[in-house]
């Protein structure tokens, strides 16, 4: 069972990268934060939605628990986060808020806790979706952490190792770590990519692998930005 929610999870997440581009140029409905933190003495925030067509659209949202065993992500249906409203209709060219309201346990000391929100553009012939045959005109998928203090942040410790034919990057720390842009640099200063864009998270406990980009060599310092920095940092080697 974990097997296939972890299959369908990171199905998800593809498709989610997949249509990023297309998304931000051509898609009606727009969503606002691309990430939520919920300080947990507050236990609430927000999502705002929009519809910049000329057409109303229906959309529904839906919450998950979010972890990651072996490296790969995994949802699973929850009631520790609830959003309101779950299912809406946007006239063309408006906005609407949808609240979301964390109802689970605190985070652990110093860490934090972790969802995804999913919120799906309905077909308009599937304002009312039932059954299984339900399809999805675009999704987004928003990563949610629940932590003590919004002034404190669970911070990641980021090792990386390069093996003949893959980088590995472990997460010690007590907060995930988004990565994009990762890359290695020689000593001669030429940048190999390894992972354009956005790479995933990887959370702490966990360790994920890329392959290694031709010509690159276990010698090379790997650099990445992570959460959002707009410079790339290098990466500390466990040699």
């Amino acid at each position: 069972m974990r097997a296939q929610r972890a299959r369908s999870a990171a199905g998800l997440l593809a498709m989610v990268l997949l249509l990023a581009a297309w998304l931000c140029q051509a898609a009606s409905l727009q969503v606002a934060p691309t990430r939520v933190t919920i300080q947990h003495d507050r236990g609430a925030d927000g999502l705002t939605l929009y519809n910049t067509g000329s057409d109303a659209l229906h959309a529904q949202v839906r919450v998950f628990r979010w972890w990651q065993e072996n490296g790969e992500d995994v949802l699973e249906p929850t009631d520790e986060l609830v959003v309101s409203p779950p299912m809406l209709r946007l006239p063309a060219d408006s906005e609407q808020l949808v609240r979301v309201v964390h109802t689970g346990p605190p985070p652990p000391a110093g860490g934090e806790r972790r969802y995804r929100i999913v919120v799906d553009e309905l077909p308009v012939d599937q304002a009312a979706p039932t059954g299984p045959g339900l399809r999805f005109a675009l999704r987004y998928s928003i990563p949610v952490f629940v932590v003590e203090s919004a002034d404190a942040l669970p911070q990641p410790s980021l090792r990386v190792r390069v093996a003949p034919d893959a980088i590995e990057i472990v997460n010690a720390g007590a907060g995930s770590a988004q990565l994009a842009d990762l890359a290695l640099v020689d000593a001669g200063g030429r940048t190999r990519v390894a992972a354009p864009g956005l790479s995933g998270y990887v959370m702490p406990g966990q360790s994920r692998r890329w392959p290694l980009p031709p010509g690159a060599s276990a010698n090379d310092r790997v650099e990445a930005k992570l959460n959002g920095e707009p410079q790339p940092r290098a990466l500390v080697a466990d040699r």
